[in-house]
């Protein structure tokens, strides 16, 4: 994801931040954003993980069909036609 971000770009983001922030809060909100993308990332891994699992186990997989079939009849049968919604 990040490896088409070359030296330049980071020197200029850097830069900006040190512009906007200031030198005394660049370092606390480097480390937040750090923690926020080490959580993204882990839960971006445990949804894939979760998603293979699915896939991978038919019983899971019939269950899930089955729950989103209930959902499509569910959501059809709350619709109200045009024709009578007038």
């Amino acid at each position: 994801m990040m490896g088409n971000i070359g030296s330049g770009e980071v020197l200029v983001v850097l830069v900006l931040g040190l512009l906007i922030l200031g030198p005394e809060r660049l370092p606390d909100f480097a480390r937040k954003i750090g923690s926020f993308l080490k959580q993204a990332k882990r839960m971006s891994r445990s949804f894939q993980e979760e998603l293979r699992s699915a896939i991978e186990d038919p019983e899971v997989e019939n269950k899930a069909r089955a729950q989103g079939a209930l959902l499509t009849e569910n959501s059809q049968k709350n619709q109200i036609p045009e024709d009578q919604s007038e």
